[in-house]
Formats: structure tokens, sequence, C-alpha cells
């Protein structure tokens, strides 16, 4: 008689691989977080063209993007770049994110695996603050292309409020390994990400608020035309990211066209 193995789904870590988990189940914990913030008005067209048809795109056209210097958190410190685009899911605003870019590796498979999110490797990222108050976050996916260039020029101190919590949908996606052309999962996902910000001394949220700029110099996963920057924000928080949920899982019907 032949010899089976002893790997058994009870003895399966929560990730891959199952015999040695990348990492331990969420809730991951985020500390002394740095971000930069602008919310700009994108062009509307382009907007809907990375919108799944299930969400409704918010009017007037509203979007953000997110540069966060992630550096310490329970599954290691990386830096961030993401895309939201404001929408609304059964008539409750949300934000789609189409595109990602992180430096960390655990960030990237795990936020691929668990959420969903279309996380890519930048060769570069990182929050300068300059001598006149400028605080500019730079991404580079290879190197010096100048993919994004953010400053924000931080003038007025702003509540915590600026940082409420909006669900994060992402379309998560897993190739059929028969090769069929349907995935062999495809979800509409959400997760809330959760910041709390630090309070000085002085009992001010460490949140600032201020005119700012962006430059993108090459296509990429987070390249949408904007009309207009609305403004900026820099601030430093703590932050949990917990499991999400599932809003839609797509069936065969989904892809009867195929």
């Amino acid at each position: 008689m032949g010899k089976h193995g002893k790997l058994k789904p009870a003895d399966w870590g929560a990730l891959m691989p199952a015999h040695n988990a990348l990492a331990h189940r969420p809730p991951y914990y985020y500390r002394d977080t740095e971000m930069v913030m602008l919310q700009f008005e994108p062009d509307e067209a382009a907007a809907l063209a990375l919108l799944p048809s299930e969400l409704e795109l918010m009017e007037p056209a509203i979007a953000f993007m997110v540069m966060e210097q992630n550096h310490w958190t329970t599954i290691g410190g990386y830096g961030e770049v993401y895309l939201g685009i404001m929408c609304l899911w059964n008539g409750e605003p949300h934000a789609y994110v189409p595109g990602v870019y992180v430096t960390g590796e655990n960030s990237q498979i795990l936020g691929r695996e668990i959420w969903g999110f279309g996380k890519k490797r930048c060769q570069r990222f990182e929050i300068r603050k300059h001598d006149n108050g400028d605080v500019e976050a730079i991404m580079d996916i290879r190197a010096d292309d100048r993919a994004l260039r953010a400053v924000v020029k931080p003038q007025a101190n702003a509540g915590a409020e600026i940082l409420a919590p909006i669900p994060l949908i992402c379309l998560k996606i897993i190739p059929d390994v028969a090769g069929g052309v349907a995935p062999a999962l495809a979800q509409l996902t959400s997760v809330t990400f959760k910041a709390e910000p630090y309070v000085g001394v002085d009992g001010k949220a460490e949140v600032f608020t201020g005119p700012a700029t962006i430059e993108m110099a090459v296509p990429s996963d987070v390249n949408l035309p904007i009309r207009a920057v609305h403004g900026g924000v820099y601030a430093r928080f703590t932050a949990d990211l917990p499991y999400g949920k599932v809003l839609k899982t797509y069936t065969a019907s989904d892809f009867s066209w195929q």
C-alpha cells in the first residue's frame, strides 16, 4: 500500500505555502505611518473606463492619491501608492482602487491574495520633507522614471475627521489553472483601513492641509488624467488593516459572452 502525505486541511496555514504560511492572519497593525494624500477631479471618461460596471461613479467625479511610508507594520515596513475613485455601491460611498504600487514583498503578496488589491512593485518610494516646509512624495517604478512626484504645502492644522475611513473596493481575480478564459474566482471585495492620527502635546492632530501639485511622467496603474487638484494632506498616524468582506462573487453566467 502506498504511503500518503500527512498534511491535512486542519494543518494548513491561513496563507500559502500551506505548510509554512507567509504571515499570520489579519488584522495587521501599522505604527508610525506618514502619508501624503491629494484629492482631485479626474477625467470622467477615464475614471469610468476603470470602474467595474456594478459601481456608480460619484458626481461630480472625485478621486484621490494616497502615498504612504509605513515605517513599521506587523508584516514589515514598506512604501505604498494607491489611487482611489469615489463611487457608490448600493447607494453607499466607497472608493474603488484600480492600482497600487508597493516596495515590500509581504505587502504585495498578502494584498493580492487576501483582498485582491492589484499590487505591483515600484523600485523607489520616499517621502521627503524640505526646508521650506514642503512635503514631497516620490515614486519611481523603474529607476529615475519619475512615475510620480507629488508636493503638498502644509498651511493649516486639520482635525482627525480628515482621515475618516472610507471602504475600499477591489476587483479580485484568480486565474483558472486549466486555462479557461473565465477566472477560477472573481469577486468585488471591500476593506476599511482605519487610521488614527497622532496627537501632539498641544492636543492637535498631526494632520495638515494645503495646496498641492502632482506630476506623473510615465503611464502606470495610478496615472489617471487629472483636470484639477483640489488640495493635499500631510499626516502621521497609526492604523489597523482587518479582514474585509465580499460584495459580489461573479458566476459563470457573468462570462457567458466568452
